[in-house]
């Protein structure tokens, strides 16, 4: 048995998690970052997720700070177009950033190396430590064994609250009503794809898209990276017939799809399984299996039925599932869908919400619809604030949630699950856990104004700045007219 004893651990290197390290990292604490596979970036990287969701509400950029000098270091890197303005947001929110997913890799873990904080790889949660009602630690299972490691704060990034619900802090799973949980969904590519006849079939056949979007890079970038992004959800009438033949066995009832950085490969969001239970090792497995069946199913479709995927072939899948929900942990606070909705805001705001709520159909294969039987996209007055309280478990000691389950109603999760806002969670609590590590006092005690500040000293959004919104609204009109002038045909409906 190994032990060793570190001032923060971080269980699990998702967006979140490799946030979290940086932060913790950067101020001082001895941190180590703690993940199951051989690389960083979690379900954007393993699940093979399309494009980084906005830090955007319209054109105002809320999240900032060291998630933005990920994608900084992304474009510099000729990995990423950076933020890119979808025309029509709906089903994909205000902004979309693409990005080579082998470089995110490798531009994560060199960013969380500069910040002085420590990597385990291939080393899974096992139990975890507690002290009392304090979490003291965790033991992880590798080839070296079993490990056990000490910290004097621990960050549960694991996306299904693993360390929390471990030291038996309170949650929901799902919905609280029923513990319904959004679908999951295998990720995949095809490659050798003639995208500009994909384009001008969409172009061309309108109304058999539910909805569909050129997408604008507002920023330069590198030559070697696409220069025109789309995205769309439908081909309804070829779904419909080959369902009929029984030529196609899919979970929803359209193709999602955008193209990438790299030409004639395309991403597909466009399997779906439900009644997943992330936190079940048999249901899991099970949506493994259902979700590469669906895959295999899906490529055929295309290569037989959708102009451009004549000569196409499957390139990528995620090497694991993409699972949307599961643990809530409760906090000191819940964050509910009218504080998202009504765009409220906090004292102890460490980050700014964004996204609409984007339920995904929990009971069928239909899109967006009755949010109680199907599935929800509902668009927010505002953005609204994510306060501290909901990273600090109620009765548990030693231990800060980032992530996708932080204390929050299955509504509210609908909005900040996506990659932007759990980066800048991860950098809020990555940062406090620093701070409570070298103060001596539980996650709990700090004050919320000296984690602001340390957040606002690593350059996060918690207030709007006016003159950076016009800055940047001005900015994003510039590139849109250009676009405009240089394309007099495009696939976004009511843009002049």
């Amino acid at each position: 048995m190994i032990t060793k004893e570190y001032d923060v651990i971080v269980m699990g290197g998702g967006p979140s998690g490799f946030m979290a390290a940086i932060a913790a990292g950067r101020t001082g604490a001895k941190t180590l970052l703690v993940e199951k596979n051989g690389f960083l970036g979690g379900a954007a990287t393993a699940a093979a997720l399309g494009p980084i969701s906005p830090f955007h509400i319209r054109d105002e950029q809320v999240v900032k700070g060291i998630p933005q000098e990920f994608m900084n270091r992304m474009v510099e890197y000729g990995a990423s177009p950076g933020h890119c303005k979808v025309l029509d947001p709906y089903g994909s929110g205000a902004y979309l950033g693409f990005y080579d997913r082998e470089r995110y890799k490798y531009i994560a873990l060199q960013m969380v190396l500069e910040a002085g904080a420590e990597v385990l790889f291939h080393s899974f949660f096992y139990e975890t430590v507690m002290d009392g009602d304090r979490v003291a630690g965790v033991k992880v299972v590798n080839k070296s064994g079993l490990n056990v490691l000490k910290a004097k704060v621990v960050v549960d990034a694991t996306g299904d609250g693993d360390v929390a619900a471990g030291a038996g802090a309170e949650f929901t799973l799902g919905r609280a009503k029923d513990n319904k949980m959004q679908p999951s969904t295998l990720m995949f590519e095809m490659s050798n794809v003639d995208t500009d006849r994909l384009y001008q079939y969409i172009l061309e056949h309108p109304d058999d898209f539910e909805w569909k979007s050129d997408v604008i890079p507002i920023r330069p970038f590198s030559d070697r990276l696409v220069k025109k992004y789309f995205v769309a959800q439908g081909f309804k009438k070829f779904v419909a017939e080959a369902i009929e033949k029984g030529e196609l066995y899919i979970g929803r009832d359209s193709i999602l799809l955008l193209n990438t950085v790299f030409p004639g490969v395309v991403h597909f969001n466009s399997t779906r399984i439900i009644n997943t239970d992330g936190t079940d090792a048999y249901s899991r497995t099970a949506a493994e299996v259902d979700g590469r069946k669906q895959v295999e199913s899906i490529v055929r479709f295309m290569n037989k039925y959708v102009p451009g995927f004549e000569s196409a072939f499957l390139s990528t899948t995620g090497s694991e599932i993409g699972v949307r929900e599961s643990r809530h942990i409760v906090g000191e606070y819940v964050l509910t869908a009218d504080d998202v909705l009504e765009g409220r805001k906090f004292d102890d705001v460490i980050t700014r919400g964004y996204f609409p709520i984007d339920v995904h159909n929990m009971a069928g294969k239909a899109g967006y619809g009755d949010p109680e039987s199907a599935g929800a996209w509902i668009d927010i007055k505002d953005s609204y604030d994510v306060p501290y309280r909901c990273l600090v478990p109620k009765k548990i000691d030693g231990l800060v949630v980032a992530g996708r389950c932080i204390s929050a109603t299955s509504e509210a999760h609908g909005s900040f699950r996506t990659q932007g806002s759990v980066m800048a969670i991860g950098q809020a609590a990555g940062t406090a856990a620093g701070l409570c590590a070298n103060k001596g006092v539980e996650p709990r005690e700090l004050d919320y104004r000296e984690l602001q500040q340390e957040l606002l000293k690593n350059g996060a959004s918690l207030r709007r700045d006016p003159e950076a919104v016009e800055r940047e609204t001005k900015n994003a009109q510039r590139y849109v007219e250009q676009f405009l002038r240089e394309n007099k045909r495009h696939i976004t409906p009511n843009i002049h």
